[in-house]
């Protein structure tokens, strides 16, 4: 029991006792009934707690109040669409430009424009005078005539000029051996995760770049070797693409032999005497030949083609095809390896051509792993 001002008796209820109302015990001048927002009626200018109350109940009703406008994103919709454009006329026009089957749609473009010079149609403010002159080298035909030091570019050139000129004609057979990274690798497991891409390429072609987008966990499954054998992972079967259509382009547009190809087509050869000889980069020398045979597989396609031309074969090797070619001759000689002899590389091969090969091996890699020094290899040369 408790007493208020007036003598009177007030009950305690169960569990805590009322509060009593402060500034109802006030006078109204203590108090100060406010008038506006943090203003006592009194005039004093200190607001008190209730003033304060009211002051931040009054600031959340505005803020819910507050009507929220729609952000207008017309001219992001615009930059995005027109983005849009212009990406699908920059693939399509470099695939036209670029692809050996549908370049014929360009140079049609050019018969058809002939002197046509695109500067005279844009102001000399518009664009600078280099990127004006490099669309209408583009969209012009070329002018230069073919001779001995001025060989034309194009389809199956220089190899339609060198024929018309000199005479010349396919003699031996050709073997094109590719680099590292270069051969096409396509599934040939049945897992749950591989189904989707059987007998497609996991690397090189679209197909590749689809999987590492959408499906990446699967795609490093098949890309990676196994730790302790070096060959494929369980339920896993990568192989090398094969035929000239596993290293000729590495993606649309990107061409890694199919210009060679080209060349060599127009002096006659086919695939009877033209070939390419594809491996799973991805293995050690040893793995190639325990896994695919592929030693075995070149030895007898080169005494396979002397036989039949009764002609030795060139070698046309490129970067880390070269150390390949060099280890296959060794090999092929050896009674370790194809058991050949001594005279086999003499009999057999004619002579072996090197593009941008290696043959004393890729020491720097070793200084740049070790301590990460990239001079002549990405720096430039200072």
């Amino acid at each position: 029991m408790s007493k208020d001002s007036d003598g009177g008796s007030v009950r305690q209820r169960k569990g805590k006792a009322q509060p009593k109302d402060v500034a109802a015990d006030r006078p109204e001048a203590e108090t100060g009934t406010p008038t506006a927002i943090g203003t006592p009626r009194n005039g004093s200018s200190t607001p008190t707690m209730v003033t304060q109350a009211t002051m931040v109940t009054q600031a959340t009703l505005e803020k819910q109040l507050v009507i929220r406008q729609p952000v207008k994103r017309v001219k992001r919709r615009r930059w995005f669409v027109a983005g849009i454009a212009i990406g699908v006329v920059t693939a399509v026009a470099t695939i036209l430009y670029v692809n050996p089957t549908q370049n014929t749609h360009i140079n049609r473009m050019q018969e058809v424009l002939g002197d046509f010079d695109v500067s005279t149609l844009l102001p000399d403010s518009l664009l600078p005078d280099d990127f004006v002159q490099d669309i209408s080298r583009l969209l012009a035909p070329d002018k230069t005539t073919p001779g001995p030091a001025n060989r034309s570019t194009g389809e199956f050139e220089p190899a339609l000029t060198l024929v018309e000129e000199e005479g010349l004609a396919k003699k031996h057979n050709v073997i094109l051996v590719p680099g590292i990274i270069s051969s096409g690798l396509e599934s040939w497991s049945t897992s749950s995760c591989s189904r989707p891409y059987f007998r497609q390429r996991l690397w090189g072609t679209s197909t590749m770049f689809k999987a590492i987008l959408l499906d990446k966990e699967c795609w490093v499954q098949h890309m990676m070797l196994d730790k302790k054998t070096g060959l494929d992972p369980p339920e896993i079967k990568l192989r090398a693409a094969q035929g000239l259509d596993a290293a000729d382009y590495f993606i649309t547009g990107y061409w890694i032999w199919g210009k060679a190809i080209e060349n060599l087509a127009a002096l006659g050869y086919d695939s009877n005497d033209m070939a390419l000889a594809s491996y799973d980069w991805r293995l050690s020398y040893h793995d190639l030949e325990r896994r695919d045979q592929y030693f075995s597989r070149l030895q007898s396609q080169i005494e396979m083609a002397l036989r039949a031309s009764n002609r030795k074969s060139v070698l046309v090797t490129h970067s880390m095809g070269s150390q390949v070619v060099q280890y296959f001759m060794k090999w092929v000689e050896s009674a370790q390896g194809g058991n050949g002899g001594a005279q086999w590389v003499d009999r057999h091969i004619e002579a072996i051509v090197n593009l941008a090969g290696s043959p004393l091996g890729v020491p720097k890699t070793l200084a740049s792993l070790l301590s990460g020094e990239q001079r002549e290899t990405v720096q430039p040369l200072a």
